[in-house]
């Protein structure tokens, strides 16, 4: 069995030794911040630097170096899809009169639960759909396409398309209205 004393001399003994390894700690994390601070203001790294390769690129073609984004293009991504044309619009689904705006609509693959549409309501409430949610006006969200959503409505189907946006007729001129 283990006596009080020999307890007392182990913790003693596990303390000073916690102790010495944090002064060694101590020690080498200064002694490296000396060793970065003095590198660092006298130059002398020990690391030679790497010579700037001249560029290959014969003149008059784009090079990461010199490509200045056009930020008007944006428009033209397309990020929440595009509105349907006249010619895109099936005949046989009647556009949706309900007072509803389709903003947006992610397809992340063909399953329907990882597809969702944005839709604004008539008194401007934004609010993220998945196909059988209840929308204002009493339809039903059927299906999500790319360019617009399938809405059950009274017992019809009706669509409801992506609104063409304003920002795209702008994408091509030089200099945009402020």
């Amino acid at each position: 069995m283990m006596k009080f004393t020999d307890v007392s001399q182990l913790a003693f003994d596990l303390r000073t030794a916690r102790n010495a390894l944090q002064g060694i700690a101590t020690f080498l994390a200064v002694a490296y911040l000396s060793y970065v601070l003095f590198t660092v203001f006298a130059g002398t790294s020990g690391i030679e630097p790497i010579e700037e390769i001249p560029s290959a690129s014969p003149a008059g073609i784009e090079t990461a170096d010199n490509i200045k984004p056009d930020l008007l293009q944006i428009a033209d991504w397309h990020l929440f899809g595009q509105a349907l044309s006249h010619d895109d619009v099936n005949t046989g689904v009647a556009e949706t009169q309900l007072q509803l705006k389709l903003l947006g609509v992610f397809l992340l693959s063909q399953a329907s639960e990882n597809a969702y549409a944005i839709i604004q309501a008539e008194d401007g409430q934004q609010k993220k759909y998945r196909p059988g949610d209840e929308l204002p006006g009493g339809a039903t969200l059927r299906s999500i396409e790319q360019m617009r959503v399938l809405l059950s409505h009274n017992n019809r189907q009706e669509f409801l398309a992506l609104q063409r946006n304003s920002a795209g007729s702008s994408a091509t001129t030089e200099n945009p209205p402020l």
